[in-house]
């Protein structure tokens, strides 16, 4: 998960929202690249997985030009503003997968050993 850290970066340095995502789309349409050959090679790039890109790409497409007009159109403090909060939503949605992980384990550990419970 490099998204984050990215965002922060870029938020820090304080960029304007075209500088924002050109410098974004430019790291992650190599890596992603990267990662996609990485899938096939190791085998995760199924016909199943190929199937539900191209179901997406006719969402994605109007969605990237959506994209470039709202970023052409949104003043700095608003960018900012949806950044930080989708930076906090992220953190929200970890910690809360965190918990539950932890809660599904302990609750796991109880059902097989339930010998385990009164102590």
């Amino acid at each position: 998960m490099n998204r984050p850290p990215l965002v922060i970066y870029g938020t820090m340095r304080r960029w304007s929202a075209p500088k924002f995502r050109a410098t974004l789309q430019g790291y992650f349409l190599p890596a992603s690249l990267i990662a996609i050959c990485g899938y096939w090679r190791t085998g995760l790039l199924t016909s199943t997985v190929t199937h539900y890109y191209l179901i997406s790409v006719p969402v994605i497409i109007p969605t990237i030009f959506l994209g470039r007009i709202i970023n052409l159109h949104i003043d700095r403090r608003t960018f900012y503003n949806y950044i930080f909060t989708g930076l906090l939503a992220i953190g929200i949605i970890l910690l809360l997968e965190v918990i539950n992980s932890r809660y599904a384990h302990v609750m796991l550990n109880l059902i097989q050993h339930p010998q385990n419970a009164e102590k």
